[in-house]
């Protein structure tokens, strides 16, 4: 027994001495796809004094640790003289899934069996699915987010591939070792979270190749991916979409996507250098009035904020803040012209304008576009615009332009007389505000016993009323009261003629030399007048004309005489040379040579002797013409008044001419004349002027019957 002990230890010696290095380490568990290859990850040590023997001739053989019979050949990837026995099998099948171990054997005293440690080799029909990780599962937007997809790689030699669905970013991968000496295929992929992931599946397949030709094998894992963001795409609707009148409702509804939901909602009304808000639900319900300006909404949730784009309503609505602006600006001269312009905020715009003055009573329509080019003086009173669309109308305010324009003395001003006094009233108006005056036959009047003046601002404020009693006219002879009125632009001045008993006498005599003096102006002025008319005539006619004339004239005259029966004595003493225009001397007057060749009656000194002498002899051949003047009225509708003299007054009745040479440019003149009129104006200042003219019609008289 002590022997067997003996033996035990010394064979158990080696193993001690020699520290017992026979040993191997192998993966546990090994998959492999069917078809697919497969490697044992494999080291081993042998004791030292073995050592000597490993070289290249040595093999690896893998046994069934059951059936030792049962062995597997590998495809050598492993240098076992480096004691790496790491070994590759090909082509696997289901009948290879069984427990191997390791043997050694060397062409020398080197074999061993490493029966201690086996490889459990399982062959599957479908690959491991691969881990897939997310790191952090939860993520804000803006985030890096890094994913980790792994999966076995068996087979050294064929490794799986792995891929990302959808492609998202940066992949990183590499083969990595585990601690048993297993590989497995690593697939990093890298990207920056946004809303647009939220709720994405984002998969890794893991895809091994076959040896055998049949088809891949794969698997994939999927996550659905958490990211926290703001809301996103905020947008507004409205209802009735299209136009909508002021008054009516409209529903505005916001939306928005966000993670987590929104919380709260804010409308917003863009009234340019501030946002009013004006309401805080999802879907707000309001006036089109409170949202014709652009407005927008606003979501809000833990994360953040979102806006919508701007929106604006098309609310149709009538003219508003209608203005009139006046250029020039300041004040102009009534003369002068100023351009206006009228503006209005309007939906749709506005078609027309209207420009009206107020008149008062009445308002009067001045202008129809919007800028109207006016003379100051037609907007010197109040005036305002109007806008007009398909909705309604607009009007400004009262506009008043400051033109400026001299005094005026306003037709209401005038004088009454009662029982010891006189009382005046002077009504003026002018811009700048005018001042106000009397004076009594030019010498300026002041407040006195006499006197008693007192004055008024008129209605427009743009006017003055003065008033003056005279307690005591009996004691001042006739006089003429003025009323000036002056401003920076001119002045302006009336008479005023009371009436009282002292100046009605003085009148009273000084009427009629007044009309005498008048009526001897208006006969001086007709007579200028014919005579400048028969001096024109005179160079216009030929003389030719006037010899004919005179012949059938004065015969007519003569005949017209003769037949009444009368011998016109009376008109013969009037006319000078008339029985010498009776001599039958007459036909052979002297004749002077006109430029166009005709001749006619000289009418010179001696002519005119000559014709006196030839008279006498023949009485029955001369002739003689002579012409009646007749006043007349024209009255103001153009009818005339036959054979009225003006009253008072002392002018030519009758003017006649004869034939001679003292009168043949005379005479001649007075033949062409027709209808002249002269206008007389009346004496009377307070009346309307008349018309007054002259007719004159000339008649011949013949000394011979027929």
């Amino acid at each position: 027994m002590l022997g067997a002990l003996t033996f035990l230890l010394i064979g158990s010696l080696p193993q001690g001495v020699l520290c017992g290095d026979w040993r191997v380490i192998v993966p546990q568990k090994v998959e492999v796809v069917k078809g697919s290859c497969v490697t044992f990850p494999c080291s081993f040590d042998v004791l030292d004094n073995f050592k000597q023997h490993l070289n290249n001739r040595c093999k690896a053989i893998w046994k069934n640790d059951s059936n030792p019979r049962i062995t597997i050949s590998p495809a050598m990837t492993g240098d076992l003289t480096k004691k790496d026995c790491t070994s590759t099998f090909n082509n696997m099948i289901a009948k290879n899934s069984r427990q191997y171990y390791f043997r050694l054997e060397c062409p020398n005293d080197l074999k061993y069996s490493f029966a201690d440690r086996h490889v459990n080799l399982v062959v599957t029909d479908d690959p491991p699915a691969p881990n897939l990780t997310l790191s952090p599962l939860e993520v804000k937007e803006g985030s890096s987010v890094s994913l980790t997809c792994s999966a076995p790689a068996p087979c050294q030699t064929l490794p799986p591939t792995l891929t990302w669905t959808p492609s998202l970013g940066d992949v990183q991968e590499q083969l990595q070792e585990n601690v048993d000496k297993t590989k497995v295929k690593r697939s990093v992929l890298t990207f920056t979270a946004s809303h647009l992931h939220h709720g994405q599946i984002i998969s890794c397949t893991v895809v091994y190749k076959k040896q055998d030709g049949s088809r891949d094998a794969s698997e994939s894992r999927s996550l659905t991916a958490a990211v926290s963001y703001s809301p996103k795409d905020t947008t507004v609707s409205v209802s009735p979409s299209g136009p909508v009148q002021q008054s009516s409702n409209v529903t505005l509804t916001c939306t928005s996507n966000a993670n987590p939901a929104v919380r709260s909602f804010t409308w917003y009304r863009d009234d340019g250098s501030q946002e009013t808000v004006i309401g805080t639900e999802a879907v707000l319900i309001i006036q089109a009035s409170k949202v014709s300006r652009p407005f927008f909404c606003e979501a809000a949730n833990d994360v953040g904020v979102g806006h919508s784009d701007l929106r604006q309503i098309d609310v149709q609505y009538s003219p508003k803040d209608t203005t009139v602006s006046v250029s020039p600006s300041g004040p102009v001269q009534q003369s002068s012209n100023v351009t206006l312009t009228c503006t209005s905020n309007a939906n749709p715009a506005v078609r027309s304008f209207t420009w009206y003055r107020d008149d008062g009573s009445q308002e009067t329509v001045i202008g129809t576009k919007a800028v109207l080019n006016i003379q100051a003086s037609e907007v010197s009173r109040p005036f305002f615009c109007e806008a007009a669309n398909d909705v309604g109308v607009g009007r400004s305010d009262l506009s008043q332009i400051d033109v400026q324009f001299p005094p005026q003395i306003l037709p209401s001003s005038d004088c009454t007389t009662t029982a010891g006094q006189i009382n005046c009233s002077c009504e003026t108006v002018g811009n700048p505000f005018p001042t106000l005056h009397w004076s009594l036959d030019g010498q300026p009047v002041s407040q006195s016993d006499k006197f008693v003046i007192s004055s008024e601002r008129l209605n427009n404020h743009k006017g003055l009323r003065s008033f003056i009693t005279v307690t005591q006219p009996q004691e001042i002879d006739c006089f003429i009261l003025i009323c000036h009125s002056f401003n920076s632009h001119g002045f302006a001045s009336q008479q005023f003629y009371p009436e009282h008993q002292a100046c009605a006498e003085s009148q009273d005599q000084m009427l009629l030399p007044l009309f005498i003096t008048t009526s001897a102006i208006l006969l001086a002025l007709v007579c200028v007048l014919l005579c400048v008319i028969r001096i024109l005539k005179n160079r216009q006619n030929p003389n030719s004309h006037l010899t004919g004339e005179i012949s059938r004239v004065a015969t007519s005259q003569h005949l017209i005489r003769e037949a009444n029966g009368v011998p016109n004595t009376t008109e013969d003493n009037i006319y000078a040379n008339t029985e010498s225009l009776r001599q039958p001397h007459t036909a052979n007057l002297p004749t002077v040579t006109e430029p166009n060749g005709t001749t006619v009656p000289n009418s010179g000194p001696n002519n005119a002797e000559g014709v006196g002498k030839s008279s006498e002899k023949n009485d029955e051949e001369s002739n003689v013409i002579y012409s009646t003047v007749s006043w007349k009225s024209k009255n103001k509708k153009g009818a005339d008044s036959a054979n009225m003299n003006p009253s008072g007054g002392s002018y030519l009745d009758q003017e006649k001419s004869m034939v001679g040479g003292v009168g043949r440019n005379f005479m001649s003149n007075a033949l062409e004349m027709g209808n002249l009129y002269d206008e007389v104006g009346p004496r009377n200042v307070r009346k309307e002027a008349e018309c007054e003219y002259a007719q004159v019609t000339f008649k011949g008289k013949s000394s011979s019957k027929k």
